[in-house]
């Protein structure tokens, strides 16, 4: 029995700890439809490059208020330069192949740095391509 509480007590302290651990970090987007996206990530507090990302993935939300993810690429390490939308860096593994972005559609890129790190942000194009930035996920 009294492993039991051992065992829990551990258990629950492991996930408080992790909860504990977990932050964002910035993500900043660039470009216009037709030409080049790219995905730049920094620390918050002291606005460095962050190089340690370890997944990106691009989504867009459906006519039904569901997410279909558009790109995503996992596994990397040592990130040198921005991400740009279609172009898997060295060091990553292409797990869905990019999609074509349209305009008047939302995505929602996001990324984790596998220390309990995570950046989102959302962004879509007018009909010109120019890159916007909803409020909500509704416009």
């Amino acid at each position: 029995m009294l492993m039991r509480i051992l065992a829990v007590v551990l258990f629950l302290s492991g996930m408080l700890a992790a909860g504990a651990m977990s932050y964002s970090f910035g993500c900043k987007v660039s470009g216009r439809l037709g030409g080049p996206i790219r995905f730049e990530f920094y620390d918050e507090s002291t606005k460095h490059s962050k190089t340690d990302i370890k997944s990106f993935t691009v989504s867009m939300r459906t006519e039904d208020d569901r997410w279909k993810a558009m790109w995503s690429i996992l596994n990397g390490h040592d990130l040198t330069k921005p991400i740009e939308y279609g172009v898997t860096p060295p060091g990553f593994t292409t797990m869905i192949q990019p999609q074509k972005l349209i305009s008047g559609r939302v995505y929602a890129a996001s990324a984790t740095d596998g220390h309990g790190g995570s950046a989102s942000m959302t962004f879509g194009f007018d009909k010109n391509g120019k890159m916007t930035f909803p409020d909500s996920f509704d416009q």
